[in-house]
This record gives C-alpha cells, structure tokens and sequence, in this order.
C-alpha cells in the first residue's frame, strides 16, 4: 500500500514548496554566499563533542546563567508531537525503488524546535531523481496552512534541503505553535498511491533576549554549542550544513555531523555527501 497522507488519517494530498522562477540551490539557499566564502578557521577540539546517545538528558533551562560552553546538550528527543497530532514518519519508500525512498533528517520522536520563522528542511534522497516534490504544512489540527509543488532534479544521491525562506508567500511559524509537514515524491504522476511521503513536527519557540545576546557575540561554529544546549535542531542542523559546504575538507566539522546523525539514529546515512538540486516550479498542484 502506498504511502501518502490519506494512509496517515491526514488531509487528502500534499502540495509543495515553489520557490519562484529561477533554480535554487537545496543545500541551506538562504546562505549561498557565505557557504561559497573561504573558512580558515581550522575546528578545535575543545569544542564541546555532541554524545552518541542522548536518552533522558532534560532540556536545558531557559533561566540558567552558566556560560553556554558549561552547559549539558540538550536531548534533541525529549520534545514529543502534540497528543492529539498523527505521528511522524522518518522514512519512505518501501518497494518503489531507490530513486523515490527519501528519509527525513529529524529527531526520532519527529519533533524538532527552531527560533526561525522560516526554517530549512533537510532530506536524504537516495538516487538522482527528477521527480515533482511536495511540501504542506499543516497546524496541529492538521489544517493546511500552506502547500506547494516543484519539480526537483539531481545529479545523485545525496542530502538536499528546502526552505520556507525561499518563498515570500510562505506563512512565517508563530512563536509557541506546533506544526506538522509533509514532503512526498511523486513516484508515479499517474497513481497517488505510488506516492512516498515523509513528514514530522516543528515547534517555534521564542528567542530570549539573552540567548540573542550569546548569539550575536558567538562566532558561526561556536554557535553549534549554544543551539545545542537549547535542543535548536533546525538551527543546529542547518548551520552545521552551511559549515560544511564553505569547509568540506574539514575533518571536525565532518565529525560532528557523523555524530549528529549517529545521535538520532541516522548513522547509516552519516556519510552521504550534502548535494544541490535544481528546484523549479511544478506545472500544476
């Protein structure tokens, strides 16, 4: 049986993300220039080593005044769907060949927390696809809040990303609401049921004055910290993806994205390069 939304309990299909007219990079587009400058900073070994397993570490409290570099990492699986939402789901595929399984890169509860408005979603596809891509968001009711859809092309198999910032159009996440998304490859444009979908959860939290105040003084890597140790997924993930593009010969920041992934249980993906895809709008919904 095919994976879509219906077999979720969710809304009838999913819809995507159009990000305008000209092709976009996947790999965190809204940085594109500081990923192609040059780093020369080389990673240190005293930073702070995400754990292997990071089962019943509590969240970090948003009152604490210990320096950031003193404090525990957070739990990124501490933070749990809302009760009433249909679950999440990491991985897709199943027999419909390689070039339409994807797996989402989140936590495994599903949740994962941001300060962002407009967050980028990262994604394993497992083959070069050209393939129309859908992405809806949806509140906790599962209300479709937006929904859009686009033609994503790669050259091969690897971790792509999308982000809401590319679209004007897209709803900004409010502070203290939870969401779900869906992304779906269309395997068969003829057959829905041929569809694979991933989906998960995003909850917007507000960012303190303080905690903008250590971010602003922070430099990019020693950022990582910080969003760690307040259970940041979205924004851990996709500054340590930009990191990696404007360094990819660095030994340490590839380390601690194998024990990021190692972390949720992802390892097996740990080593796939970070890939750009064209993105382009669909023909239709």
């Amino acid at each position: 049986m095919a994976c879509t939304k219906s077999t979720l309990h969710t809304a009838a299909f999913s819809l995507v993300l159009s990000l305008g007219q000209v092709v976009a990079l996947a790999i965190f587009p809204i940085s594109a220039q500081a990923a192609n400058s040059p780093a020369n900073n080389i990673y240190s070994p005293a930073q702070p080593q995400l754990p292997t397993h990071w089962h019943g570490v509590q969240p970090p409290s948003q009152t604490s005044n210990r320096p950031p570099t003193q404090q525990s990492a957070a739990e990124w699986n501490t933070f749990q769907p809302p009760e009433q939402g249909v679950p999440g789901r990491r991985e897709g595929g199943g027999t419909r060949g390689p070039e339409c399984g994807t797996t989402a890169l989140i936590p495994q509860s599903t949740m994962g927390r941001t300060v962002s408005a407009k967050p980028t979603f990262f994604y394993h596809v497992p083959a070069a696809i050209d393939k129309t891509i859908q992405f809806e968001l949806a509140d906790e009711n599962d209300k479709t809040l937006y929904k859009k859809s686009f033609r994503m092309v790669t050259s091969g198999p690897g971790i792509v990303s999308i982000s809401l910032a590319d679209d004007p159009n897209s709803p900004p996440l409010e502070v203290g609401k939870n969401y779900h998304w869906y992304f779906t490859i269309k395997c068969n444009p003829k057959h829905d049921r041929d569809n694979v979908l991933v989906s998960g959860w995003i909850e917007r939290i507000a960012l303190s004055s303080t905690l903008k105040t250590q971010l602003e003084a922070a430099s990019e890597r020693d950022r990582l910290s910080i969003f760690a140790q307040q259970a940041l997924w979205y924004e851990y993930i996709a500054t340590l993806a930009k990191l990696r593009l404007s360094s990819p010969r660095d030994a340490g920041l590839t380390l601690k994205w194998s024990e990021l992934l190692n972390s949720v249980e992802l390892g097996k993906i740990a080593q796939q390069p970070l890939i750009q895809s064209k993105l382009t709008p669909a023909s239709r919904n």
